[in-house]
């Protein structure tokens, strides 16, 4: 039984959880930015990233957390946009077997005001998630640049809109619809 679970454990799928640092097969901006993409990168150790992983239909606020959250390089960096992964840098997708295919996305929140992502979303924090993007784990022997996530691109962070924003913009439409019809 011993075995059984040791195999197991060993046939999971991991990716290594970097969005720079290291020389990628493609050429993108894979940088976390503050506000809007392409101009203040994102930096402050109070910022985590977290891993997610699951089905396409998971993105956004489902899906299953990757088990690590990673703080974003201080203020002083001179790397901004990127987080500070320790070793190992490899991150285990538990259920997804070598070989098997998932879609990753990476979210990014304060953990100093909120412990997870889910909870920022809710408390109208400021977070922000990359576009999911599909990731085949490498087979046995492959070398380190296979697991790198490819597929990640830049994204922001900005605050969650409070429900009383949203609940004003759809009263000011309704009553611009309805002044409209008026005349």
């Amino acid at each position: 039984m011993l075995s059984l679970a040791a195999v197991s454990s060993w046939a999971q799928g991991t990716v290594d959880f970097r969005n720079g640092g290291i020389t990628f097969g493609t050429v993108a901006d894979r940088f976390v930015y503050k506000g809007t993409v392409g101009t203040t990168k994102l930096v402050g150790t109070n910022y985590v990233a977290g891993l997610y992983f699951g089905a396409p239909t998971d993105a956004g606020t489902g899906g299953t957390f990757a088990g690590r959250t990673v703080a974003f390089r201080p203020t002083t960096t001179a790397s901004p946009g990127l987080w500070a992964v320790p070793n190992p840098t490899a991150v285990t997708l538990n259920g997804v077997d070598v070989g098997g295919s998932t879609v990753l996305q990476v979210r990014v929140w304060d953990s100093t005001k909120f412990s997870t992502f889910e909870a920022a979303v809710a408390g109208g924090g400021e977070v922000g998630f990359s576009a999911p993007f599909a990731y085949t784990v490498p087979g046995a022997g492959s070398t380190p640049d296979k697991y790198y996530m490819e597929g990640l691109r830049a994204f922001a962070v900005n605050p969650v809109p409070e429900p009383s924003t949203i609940a004003l913009g759809v009263l000011g439409v309704a009553g611009l619809l309805a002044l409209r019809r008026r005349k």
